[in-house]
């Protein structure tokens, strides 16, 4: 009878070999979760991002479909009142973002570009338009105004911070970009000092970051890119109700609170701010269109609301100003930027090598939060406590709002590719007895590629035709493509140094640089001479604003004389007096004055006239480019979409 064999367990490296079995097992069923749920998460969203995407595109075509105003006729006619479009376009494009990202060595060129997430995130969409049929645009004013409307008395502290909503067919719509802080909030609206008195000059979010992102200069030190760590993209609606009178000289006992009573502030001709910040409390305190007026019975300014008409003249649109000369003197309105050229070094360093050109000390930045909508909230004694609503944030993950005109003239130009000669490396497609020559270009099967005004490759296609004209000149593939406005000097600024101080330069290529939208003459290659009499570009005030706008014929007709962006007596809106000339007469309107002012043996041409629009060229299309970013989930998404301006 045979021996029963016993049982026999398992050895210590048989144990070890099956934990090593399971544990690997294990791994790769975890590392297969963790794929499947990253897809999962990457895949919803891009469907949130896709659906996120269609609906601000939507809504920012809705807007415009209802545009008031034709973009083919500009300056707009006072006689016709129809209100304005303008599209400004800040000194970062699309094709310059990439400089905050830019490392200098020891990556590929592909790794330099994919490193950057941002897009143009400076500019900024304004006009007046029509709501569609059936759909009326809404917002809140306080009680208190309502009450001085149709005159019932008496006005309480309560009525001033209680909102109603109202409504109106038209309304002015601005769509801009907004830095916001830390932790992705518009900074606290301006409080009061101690003595009941406002700060001039609110603090407005910093446009830096809080982690480094990478070497910038080469000295193994992590840098800030110069972006902001959380941009918001917001749409302001204003409405155009200019049925409404709300001046409130005729109640006594008003309030002398601006902030309680959305009244414009005074001003300090010493203080540029105090100009730039004036109508910050009836921004942020009321959704009507409204303009500041001087009340010289009272020695005040009083708000008062715009009509269509009244907003064809840009200082009566929201978020302009005009700078305060010596004297009674102005600049023409301008856009009343957060001068984030004045606190951050990195945006300031960044945007210098962008538009070196010009180097604006003023008004280069954002659109600020003291213009954004507050709640007042009653605390106690009569007192109250003013808080943002946030409600002009449309989304907070955009990194990218890039506006484009349309420029029939601009010229795209075709490059070599990756392997850097024309045509396929190494071949002799045309048969003429070279390789990879100029005649070879766009040859079929080559990576030839061709490029436009915004694309980086575009200021190194003149670079190198500059340096060897013969193996690489600069060679049209088409014209026509949607462009940022004054392309033509970032181009030339890609190609110069950072230091250079002037704000022309002369092109040896200038079909090339120039175009309707370009910023430069097609003949001299010198900045448009229309870019100084908007008062858009002055040297005198270091500001550059490139920006269309159907502008106004108005101030052609005003007893006012305008030259290069000034504006003689300027400051009487502020209260000031008018400036007079030697026959103690108003500074006359050189367009009408029957006079040959510059001796050409012509009366009363259009170059005598006291100003221009900044673009004189019809913009036939707009394009907006949006790009939103989910960083938890690693996704980056874009949407571009096209509006005709034709039909307006």
């Amino acid at each position: 009878m045979a021996r029963p064999i016993a049982p026999r367990g398992m050895t210590l490296i048989e144990v070890l070999i099956a934990t090593a079995l399971t544990m690997l097992i294990m791994l790769a069923l975890a590392q297969g979760f963790k794929t499947t749920s990253q897809s999962i998460s990457s895949g919803r969203a891009r469907l949130t991002g896709s659906d996120q995407l269609r609906s601000i595109s939507n809504l920012i075509r809705s807007d415009l479909q209802g545009l008031t105003v034709s973009t083919q006729v500009h300056p707009q006619s006072t006689k016709t009142p129809l209100g304005y479009f303008v599209y400004y376009d800040g000194p970062i494009s699309d094709s310059t973002a990439m400089l905050f990202n830019y490392v200098p060595t020891g990556v590929e060129s592909e790794d330099k570009f994919s490193a950057n997430r941002w897009s143009d995130i400076d500019d900024v969409l304004m006009f007046t338009t029509k709501a569609p049929d059936g759909h009326w645009f809404y917002g809140r004013v306080p009680l208190a105004l309502m009450k001085i409307h149709s005159g019932s008395t008496p006005i309480t502290f309560q009525d001033w911070i209680t909102d109603v909503t109202i409504a109106s067919e038209y309304a002015e719509i601005a769509w801009y970009m907004r830095p916001l802080n830390e932790i992705g909030m518009l900074n606290n609206p301006d409080p009061q000092n101690a003595n009941g008195s406002y700060s001039y000059s609110p603090t407005s979010t910093p446009v830096n970051d809080v982690i480094p992102v990478v070497d910038l200069n080469g000295d193994n030190i992590p840098d800030p890119d110069g972006m902001p760590d959380r941009v918001a993209l917001c749409r302001r609606v204003l409405l155009i109700r200019p049925d409404l009178d709300i001046s409130i000289t005729k109640v006594s006992g008003v309030p002398n609170d601006s902030q309680l009573t959305a009244a414009p502030m005074p001003v300090d001709t010493s203080d540029a701010d105090s100009f730039r910040y004036q109508m910050r409390f009836a921004y942020q305190r009321t959704d009507l269109s409204v303009r500041k007026q001087w009340d010289s019975n009272n020695s005040r300014f009083v708000l008062k609301t715009n009509s269509l008409g009244d907003l064809q003249r840009p200082e009566n649109r929201f978020a302009h100003y005009c700078l305060p000369a010596t004297g009674s003197n102005s600049s023409l309105p301008v856009l009343a930027l957060t001068n984030e050229a004045n606190s951050n070094g990195n945006y300031l360093t960044m945007t210098n090598l962008v538009m070196s050109g010009a180097v604006p000390a003023n008004d280069r930045g954002f659109i600020p939060a003291a213009f954004c909508r507050t709640n007042l909230v009653s605390t106690s004694n009569g007192s109250y406590s003013s808080q943002f609503t946030q409600e002009e944030i449309v989304a907070s993950n955009i990194v990218g709002f890039d506006v484009r005109g349309y420029d029939s003239s601009a010229m795209q130009l075709y490059t070599p590719g990756v392997d850097g000669g024309w045509g396929t490396l190494g071949a002799d497609e045309n048969n003429a007895g070279g390789v990879d020559d100029v005649g070879e270009v766009a040859w079929p099967g080559s990576d030839d590629l061709i490029v436009g005004p915004c694309d980086p490759g575009y200021a190194n296609v003149l670079r190198m035709e500059m340096i060897d004209p013969m193996r690489y000149p600069a060679v049209p593939a088409n014209s026509g493509t949607f462009v940022d406005l004054a392309w033509g000097l970032r181009v030339v600024n890609q190609i110069q140094n950072a230091s250079r101080s002037t704000y022309g330069l002369a092109a040896t290529n200038a079909n090339v640089r120039t175009g309707a939208l370009s910023g430069y003459e097609p003949l001299s290659a010198n900045l448009i001479d229309s870019l100084f009499r908007s008062g858009k570009v002055s040297t005198s005030y270091s500001i550059l604003q490139p920006t269309f706008d159907t502008f106004s014929d108005y101030y052609e007709s005003d007893g006012n004389w305008q030259r290069n962006g000034l504006s003689g007596n300027g400051l009487v809106a502020y209260g000031s007096n008018p400036v007079f000339n030697d026959s103690n007469q108003p500074l006359p309107d050189q367009g009408i004055d029957g006079i040959d002012n510059n001796n050409n043996g012509v009366i009363d041409e259009e170059a005598e006239r006291d100003t221009s629009p900044p673009f004189r060229y019809a913009m036939p299309a707009v394009q907006v480019k949006l790009r939103i970013s989910d960083q938890t989930a690693g996704t980056l998404q874009e949407l571009s979409m096209i509006h005709s301006l034709q039909g307006n």
